[in-house]
Formats: C-alpha cells, sequence, structure tokens
C-alpha cells in the first residue's frame, strides 16, 4: 500500500483528494486523513528547532498521567504474555524522554528505541535502557517483544504498512501492539476542522503539527486503524480513552514552538481550560488501541481483557 504523501490512501489505495490545506489529504472511499508533510527529525537541522526543556513542562504532567493510566490497562493481560515467569518483553518506539517506560517498570522488562541520539543519551543517563535509532532497523532480525508500544509515534510514520509488518515479525505469537494515537473523530480535532473551513486554518494546522520537524502524517480512527492492523494479522482487544488536554503545562503547551505571543498563548489557554470539563463528555481526541497478534494456533486463549470494546 502506499502512503498520503504518494496520492493513494494506505488503507484501501483509493486516490487521495486535497483537503483543507494544500498539504491535506482525504479519502472520497474511506474517509482517511493524512498529509503530504515530511519529517525530518533525523536532519541535522531540525534538532534545534525544539526546546525540549519547554516540552517537558508543556507535556510532562499529561503523559506522564496517561501512560500510568495506559499501564494500568496493560498490567493484566502481561500476566499471560510471559510463562516462565519472567516480565514480559516490552518496547517503546520513539520512547522520547522514556516516561512510558517508567510507567512500565515495575510490570515488564522494558526498553525504548529513539531516534533522537541526544535524546536516548539523556534517558539512559536517567538509568533507563534506550537505543538508539529506528524501527525495525534498529533490532536484531530474531529478536521478539511480548509488546510493541508506539505512544504519540504511528501517526508520523509515511510507511505504516511497513512498519506493521515488522511489528508482526517481532511480536511472539499472541504478542500486543499498542498505538496511542490522535484520533480523528476527537471534538478538538472536529473544532479545528470547523475552523480552517471558514478560512481559520491555524489550530487545524497546529493539531497535525505542521511546521514542527516531526508532523502528522496521518489522523486515524477505529475504521482506518482497525483495517491497516488486520491487514497484517492484528485484532482489536480493548480501546482507552486519554485526555488530551489538561490544566497542568496548558499555557506552556499552547506557546510551545514559539509561533504564539504570551498574550495571546494566555487567552487560548484560559478558553481551553474552562472547556475541559465539557470535553471530557464529548469524543474524545486520544486513544490508546490495543491490538494482539493473532495466530491460529493460539485457540481461544486469554489475552487478559474483559472483552469489552474500551472507552467511547
Amino acid at each position: 500500500m502506499s502512503s498520503a504523501g504518494e496520492g493513494r490512501c494506505p488503507v484501501c489505495a483509493a486516490p487521495l483528494r486535497t483537503g483543507l490545506c494544500d498539504w491535506h489529504r482525504v479519502c472520497p472511499r474511506c474517509a482517511y486523513e493524512g498529509s503530504t508533510l515530511v519529517p525530518r527529525i533525523d536532519t541535522q537541522a531540525a534538532g534545534g528547532d525544539l526546546d525540549e526543556v519547554a516540552r517537558e513542562q508543556a507535556l510532562g504532567t499529561l503523559r506522564r498521567r496517561n501512560f500510568a493510566r495506559l499501564a494500568a490497562r496493560l498490567a493484566a493481560p502481561s500476566r499471560s504474555l510471559a510463562g516462565d515467569g519472567a516480565k514480559p518483553r516490552l518496547l517503546d518506539v520513539g520512547c522520547a524522554h522514556g516516561w512510558f517506560l517508567e510507567a512500565v517498570a515495575d510490570t515488564f522488562a522494558a526498553e525504548g528505541l529513539e531516534p533522537d541520539a541526544a535524546i536516548a543519551a539523556a534517558s539512559r543517563a536517567r538509568g533507563l535502557a534506550v537505543r538508539d535509532g529506528y524501527f525495525p532497523d534498529a533490532l536484531a532480525p530474531g529478536e521478539r517483544w511480548d509488546v510493541i508500544a508506539f505512544n504519540d509515534v504511528l501517526e508520523h510514520i509515511p510507511d505504516v504498512d511497513a512498519v506493521l509488518a515488522a511489528c508482526r515479525r517481532h511480536l511472539r505469537p499472541g504478542g500486543l501492539l499498542v498505538v496511542n494515537a490522535p484520533d480523528r473523530r476527537g471534538t478538538l480535532y472536529r473544532v479545528g476542522k470547523a475552523l480552517a473551513r471558514v478560512g481559520r486554518p491555524g489550530a487545524f494546522a497546529r493539531l497535525w503539527q505542521h511546521g514542527f520537524p516531526s508532523p502528522h502524517v496521518h489522523y486515524f480512527d477505529d475504521a482506518s486503524l482497525g483495517t491497516l492492523a488486520g491487514r497484517h494479522g492484528f485484532g482489536l482487544r480493548t480501546r482507552l480513552r486519554l485526555p488530551a488536554v489538561g490544566l497542568a503545562g496548558l499555557r506552556e503547551r499552547v506557546r510551545y514552538g514559539g509561533d504564539v505571543s504570551p498574550m495571546k498563548g494566555a487567552a487560548i489557554a484560559a478558553a481551553v481550560a474552562i472547556a475541559i470539563p465539557a470535553l471530557a463528555l464529548l469524543p474524545g481526541d486520544i486513544h490508546a488501541w490495543i491490538f494482539r497478534r493473532e495466530d491460529r494456533e493460539d485457540g481461544e486463549r486469554s489475552s487478559g481483557f474483559d472483552g469489552t470494546p474500551g472507552d467511547p
């Protein structure tokens, strides 16, 4: 399958159409949304674009809380993943500062993979097991994991099919694939689209991380991600809704990237803060989808989940 940048839908292969911006693409057949934005995290120029201290101030509290919730959801199935009494192995792809590695440390033998060498080194200095490099190139051909997680990562990778195929190769039978990503059905995303339609595309571009070193290439939903994962032998086991915004670090997050004035940032942060209680009742902007590698020989072996579809 092609990527959005090649002009065809990676989900159904239909020709894509230009959407709300010249870089935005939509599929008229299956409603997939993608972009022609080009990630450049591996270029020398990209390294100094974003202040990592500001990033932690903006996102640290929210991400750590979300990772704690996701780690708790994975605790029950972890007991069925390793049959020899050892902790099951978990790989966090694009682990950044290692916050998810810390969240799952009590349950999993966790290791991270990070393409930014400086960030990887800083995480190792804090005692975390982090490799430099990209998935799957940095893995040995025979390495196998019980869980492979993509936290705010898969939506940045152009060739999702190749990545999912590699996940199947590197997961043990019955292993779990975790995709924590923005959902195109979310309330904030819908608001951004509505503003773009009336000539105010700023929020929409920001949601796609336009102008950032690693912009979004895809905006998934249940249907698109389920089809992509199913193509490679993964079945959805559960879905967890995660908050997209929180009060802690909100003003810093609005200004993160340097393109918003202090006054405007304060006004936007205040408006979002007022809306947070209502957002909890509306369609969520972030979900963690947990898929299981399906193998015929597994029979009806329990995955450790209760069989419910998950949060809305």
